[in-house]
């Protein structure tokens, strides 16, 4: 195991942790978990590296992770993880917190020309030549004793974030770079961001929802916070309540009272009388709400355009990305750009979508609205950058 590594399985353990960590103004944090049976998360292990200590926090064994939660959330330390979404999911619903000082090891790579989405093992491996093991992802956390392979691999998932990160930095500092990555950790881990699930937008994901008519979509949207919500109260994954094809069918239908609801094909036999009878009333709450539309479709002659130019548009992301080093996924996805190109044939305001200001309407933005209205074009190369930008005259507009 990593050297000056320890196992905490008690409550003083983890405030003499809480100490070292607040002396030292830093600390590196990952999560071992269980996710496949449950509404949230299941805490089996936190690894926290401070200075040169690497401390292995039990919570089955009767570390509690609360003081860890309380440094996650304490703007005077700064917290470095890769890929931190599932863990801050666990911590915000198991103890209300956030993180106010986050560094995302996968976010910065992003700006530095190494991608998006990397593992923390292709990331040591190209930034710092350092190889790791990792062999154990996929183990049953919460099986004790824990092995020595386990054990190694969650040290290691922390020993070398320090390192790695400080290096990222320097990397999109000498890019220039330091307040991009600012403002995109702002975006997706600042105060305004949505870390945990808000059960009232929870009908957004349910697939097939784009079908409904405006008055059954608002229904929808009282049935998908129920099963949500309920699914919390269990503990459950939300697919076990209710599928969405079924809750679709349910808001669609609006079955008259418990029998028929329980009748509905696609409801599990398990449900009973008085949560089917709970989920008809928060149905019936609908009935005051406006229906949810979900916006006309571009007129004809703009999906015409949009689909010659979103392809177009996407081959133009991504090599500007590839030119200035960033992950093109980090500026924006295809959908992403469908929307902003078709927000732009219809003259709405750009700078309502993230393509529209900021650093991406540097990077990209403004080039996709010049190719929209013709005014830019773009040609293939055969040598890098393999793709010409050409400023085209005479034409204007869209």
């Amino acid at each position: 195991m990593a050297n000056d590594a320890s196992i905490l399985t008690t409550s003083e353990g983890v405030a003499d942790l809480a100490v070292r960590v607040r002396d030292a103004g830093r600390m590196a944090l990952d999560v071992e978990f269980l996710w496949e049976r449950t509404y949230a998360p299941i805490p089996c292990l936190a690894q926290v590296a401070v200075d040169d200590h690497i401390a292995l926090v039990d919570p089955i064994a009767g570390a509690p992770l609360d003081e860890v939660s309380d440094l996650l959330a304490d703007p005077a330390i700064e917290v470095v993880m890769h890929a931190p979404s599932a863990d801050l999911i666990l911590f915000a619903l198991a103890f209300n917190t956030r993180p106010t000082n986050l560094l995302d090891t996968q976010l910065i790579a992003g700006f530095v020309g190494l991608g998006s989405g990397q593992s923390l093992g292709a990331l040591l491996a190209r930034a710092l030549d350092v190889q790791v093991a990792k062999t154990e992802g996929y183990s049953d956390w919460s099986r004790r004793p824990l092995t020595r392979a386990q054990l190694e691999y969650a040290a290691t998932d922390v020993t070398h974030l320090f390192d790695l990160t400080d290096e990222l930095l320097r990397r999109a500092a000498g890019h220039g770079r330091t307040e991009w990555v600012q403002e995109e950790h702002e975006r997706r881990y600042g105060p305004d961001a949505r870390l945990s699930p808000d059960p009232f937008e929870a009908w957004r994901k349910v697939k097939g929802q784009g079908r409904l008519q405006p008055a059954d979509r608002a229904v929808l949207r009282r049935a998908a916070a129920w099963r949500e919500t309920e699914a919390r109260r269990r503990d459950r994954p939300v697919g076990w309540l209710i599928p969405d094809r079924t809750l679709i069918e349910v808001a669609r239908r609006r079955p008259s009272g418990t029998a028929a609801l329980l009748a509905e094909r696609g409801i599990p036999s398990a449900m009973r009388e008085r949560e089917a009878e709970s989920l008809l009333l928060a149905m019936d709450e609908a009935a005051g709400d406006p229906p949810i539309a979900l916006g006309p479709p571009p007129p004809p002659r703009v999906q015409a355009r949009l689909e010659t130019l979103t392809p177009l548009a996407q081959i133009l992301l991504t090599a500007r990305a590839a030119a200035v080093d960033l992950a093109p996924l980090l500026v924006a996805t295809r959908d992403d750009v469908d929307r902003f190109l078709a927000d732009v044939l219809m003259d709405r305001d750009p700078a309502a979508h993230p393509l529209g200001r900021g650093w991406r309407r540097e990077v990209a933005g403004d080039a996709l609205r010049d190719l929209a209205a013709g005014r830019l074009g773009i040609a293939p190369l055969a040598e890098e950058p393999f793709l010409a930008e050409i400023t085209l005259p005479g034409h204007t507009g869209p």
